[in-house]
């Protein structure tokens, strides 16, 4: 297991979490992160503007910025927009900064 989002599953600012591994993408607060949770991963973590989360695995929880695009493809995904975002597959929405839940995410 993988507490953590180490250097073994980070890259600048890209990170993926390996099969049925469990991360916590706390390490990119800048814009533009990538994360991505492979088959039967349990990912969780906090990324700021325009990040992308591409969830594939058991279990996503995210906080994402203003302009994220989170996909969820598989599992169960519990997402907080912390303003406008765009999510695609099925995920527990939660809006934030004012904005409101609606098809495809927050606005």
């Amino acid at each position: 297991m993988i507490d953590g989002c180490g250097a073994s599953v980070c890259s600048g600012s890209s990170c993926i979490c390996p099969a049925n591994e469990r991360c916590a993408f706390d390490t990119c607060s800048g814009m533009d992160c990538r994360f991505q949770c492979s088959a039967g991963a349990t990912c969780s973590g906090t990324c700021g503007p325009s990040c992308n989360v591409q969830c594939n695995g058991a279990s996503c929880t995210h906080t994402v910025g203003i302009g994220a695009l989170v996909s969820c493809t598989a599992g169960t995904c519990n997402i907080t927009c912390q303003g406008a975002c765009t999510v695609a597959g099925s995920a527990n929405l939660t809006c934030g900064g004012g904005t409101t839940a609606g098809p495809g995410g927050c606005s």
